[in-house]
Formats: C-alpha cells, sequence, structure tokens
C-alpha cells in the first residue's frame, strides 16, 4: 500500500512539475513562439529567432501591413517606412528578414503570409551568402523555422517550446533588470516594422577611411572563399515566387544586395555572374551587388557582411528616381528580362 501510494505521489509531483515548466515557458515566452502575451517584449524574441518571434507577432497583428521585405539580416537596411513612402497610398511594409536565410527559408515564408495575411507587396532581397546553399538545415535554435510555416503538426513543436530549459526564460528575466540600465539591452530590433535597431551605430562617425580601417580591421582581412552550389535551386525558388506572387496579383520586385569587396572575393567570378544572368531570364531585377563606389568603401557597411542604413536609402533613391538622395553613378544596374 505504501508502495502505490508513495507511486501516486512520484506521478502527480511530475505532473505539477511539468505543468510549472509549461507555465513558466508560456508565461516568459523566450522565443515569441505563443505571442509574448504578458512580457510583450518582442524585440527580445526577435534577437533569439526571428523566423519563429516573427510569426507569433505577425499573428496577432498582420493586419496593420500590406506589404513584405523577405530575406536575410542583410534586408534590415531596406527600411520599411521608406518603402510605405515610395509606395505611396495605404502601403504599409514590414521586414521580414531572418538568419542567414536561403530561397527554401523565403518561400515558405511568402506562402504562409500570402495564405494568411493580406499581402499587395512583395520585396524579395538576396545577398550572394544565398548563392552557396539551399534548404540548409541548421541545429540552432534561431535558425528554426514555425512549424506553420512548415506546415508541420503544430502540437510537438509547441510542445518543445512548453519544455524549453529554463535557463531560455531566466535569460529574458534577467534582460529585463538590465534593460533599466541600458535601453539597448536586447532591443536590436524594432518590433513594429521587423527591422534592426542601429540608432547607435548610425550615430557613429566615421572620419576618414584610413581611419575607419585602422579603428575596425576587420574590413581588411579576406573572408573563407565559397562555392555557388545552392545556386540552381534558388533559382528554381525565384522563379516559383514570382509566378506565386503573378497569379495572385501581388507585386512581385527582387533585389541582389550590395556587397562589400572582400565578400565579393569569397565567390568565383564565373559563378556570380552565371547567378545573375540566369536570374535576369526569370525576372526584371535590381543588381547593386559587384566592384563599385559603395563596395570599396567600408564605411558604407556596419561589418564586412552588412551593408549600412543609409545604403538601403540610396537603393531605395536608385530604383524610385529620388533626386534628393546623393547616389553614386556606378552603384546599381536594373536587368531586364533577356
Amino acid at each position: 500500500m505504501k508502495l502505490k501510494r508513495w507511486f501516486g505521489v512520484l506521478i502527480v509531483s511530475s505532473l505539477l512539475t511539468l505543468m510549472l515548466i509549461w507555465g513558466f515557458n508560456y508565461v516568459v515566452d523566450p522565443f515569441g513562439v505563443f505571442g509574448d502575451r504578458f512580457i510583450k517584449w518582442h524585440s527580445y524574441n526577435f534577437v533569439n529567432n526571428p523566423r519563429i518571434a516573427k510569426i507569433g507577432y505577425l499573428d496577432r497583428n498582420y493586419e496593420k501591413y500590406n506589404g513584405y521585405v523577405i530575406g536575410g539580416s542583410k534586408s534590415s537596411s531596406i527600411n520599411p517606412t521608406l518603402l510605405n513612402k515610395y509606395y505611396g497610398g495605404d502601403t504599409n511594409f514590414y521586414g521580414m528578414l531572418m538568419y542567414g536565410g536561403d530561397f527554401f527559408d523565403y518561400e515558405k515564408t511568402l506562402h504562409y503570409i500570402v495564405e494568411n495575411y493580406n499581402v499587395e507587396h512583395i520585396v524579395l532581397h538576396m545577398s550572394m551568402h544565398e548563392m552557396s546553399h539551399y534548404h540548409e538545415v541548421k541545429k540552432a535554435m534561431n535558425n528554426d523555422l514555425h512549424a506553420k510555416v512548415l506546415g508541420e503538426p503544430l502540437l510537438p513543436f509547441y510542445m518543445k517550446y512548453l519544455s524549453l530549459n529554463l535557463g531560455y526564460g531566466k535569460d529574458k528575466l534577467e534582460g529585463l533588470l538590465k534593460r533599466r540600465y541600458d535601453p539597448m539591452e536586447s532591443n536590436q530590433f524594432i518590433p513594429e516594422t521587423g527591422v534592426y535597431n542601429k540608432s547607435v551605430r548610425d550615430s557613429e562617425d566615421l572620419g576618414a577611411l584610413e581611419e575607419f580601417l585602422e579603428k575596425y580591421p576587420e574590413f581588411n582581412s579576406p573572408l573563407p572563399k565559397m562555392d555557388s552550389s545552392g545556386a540552381e535551386e534558388n533559382l528554381k525558388a525565384l522563379a516559383r515566387m514570382k509566378v506565386y506572387c503573378e497569379d495572385r496579383g501581388i507585386s512581385f520586385m527582387f533585389m541582389v544586395a550590395p556587397t562589400y569587396y572582400r565578400e565579393m572575393e569569397r565567390y568565383e567570378a564565373e559563378g556570380v555572374q552565371d547567378f545573375l544572368d540566369k536570374a535576369a531570364q526569370i525576372t526584371d531585377y535590381w543588381n547593386f551587388s559587384g566592384y563599385n563606389t559603395v563596395s570599396y568603401d567600408a564605411r558604407y557597411f556596419y561589418d564586412p557582411m552588412h551593408y549600412r542604413n543609409n545604403v538601403g536609402e540610396m537603393i531605395l533613391a536608385k530604383i524610385f528616381g529620388d533626386k534628393s538622395v546623393e547616389v553614386p553613378e556606378d552603384f546599381g544596374e536594373y536587368r531586364i528580362v533577356n
């Protein structure tokens, strides 16, 4: 009898422990999976994993938006507010940037937002980096796509985040305390637009190029070489996404990002040119990559892989013919379908 009672107590205790863990993770919600209904620190969740946290955020706020910029982390410098101005009307863009994305991630994300939200405009943004991979599986939790986006069963997905290591929630609560003294603590995202908060970096006095390179020597170092093994699959996905949007009356713009010359050196010139030429057989697009005034000046970049917000302003000014913004003559080329 005692053994039976002990076993019953063990089961009840285990269930209570599980419920406490589930309750803690649901309330603190460090990845924004459940919409962060209590703490509402969406920026923190975006830092952990923008792919998942943005779906949690948009599922509750999608009615505010009708345009989306889909791309990797570089796409953050395409300012949704500026896009609203250039598109005009009642357009309201949102930045769907994700860490290390490729066209598999972009296509899945496109399908989800179109099928679940009100979408009138899509801007698809790529960097050279996508050429090197397609549907790359990464173990890090900050690269997971939401089960809704993948069309996978939701119960095991939600259980995974209900049963998280409590350390994730603990870090978020500690971050709340740190935020009292450092406003930028885990606030690297602007939840309302989905892009990075680069206000501190953008206020930096860049000075002369020589001084800048001395201050940031990483701009002088060569980067590891990369291949273009994912190019063909990405091009196929590009073609599918264009047709998908056109069939639904959604405007579609494709652009290739500005690239620091050290990053351009990572890729074989022949592979890059082949990709760009084949893309021009699929859709009209804007190409800002290659070697030009911007690519050779490190002050136009936050690091060797990410261009600054003022470069994003030049991109949009070039595309929309805004003469009030100074843009180098050799920056940007409009490719028309062959």
